[in-house]
């Protein structure tokens, strides 16, 4: 009824050698998901031309910041009022509630003439 350390070990050599090469790939995977993720998340945030680096937005509603820099697995902001730098990944980015201000400069408005 029970095993004996033989073949306890004789199924422990089949597995890992017929299948090792799952057991190594997984654990790879979980690795580098976090990175994958930082690096989609950023080239999104990039991408998009909602946010770009000297743009002045409030952090939470409350946090005057200036985005420094935006590479494709972190965000940079230089807080004005306390002259503090906050560095964010870009997966906790859509947590963050960025607000950006926008121009006031009298220009035309959307759809319509001056």
């Amino acid at each position: 009824m029970f095993l004996d350390i033989k073949e306890i070990e004789s199924l422990l050599v089949t597995l890992f050698g017929n299948y090792g090469w799952f057991f190594v790939a997984a654990f790879v995977s979980l690795l580098i998901k976090d990175l994958v993720a930082n690096v989609l998340a950023g080239t999104l945030f990039m991408i998009g031309s909602d946010f770009n680096p000297d743009d002045i937005v409030y952090i939470g509603g409350v946090k005057k910041a200036r985005i420094v820099r935006q590479t494709p697995t972190k965000t940079v902001f230089h807080l004005l009022e306390t002259d503090r730098k906050l560095i964010v990944p870009n997966t906790g980015l859509y947590g963050l509630r960025v607000e950006k201000v926008l121009p006031s400069n009298g220009g035309p408005k959307k759809g319509g003439k001056k």
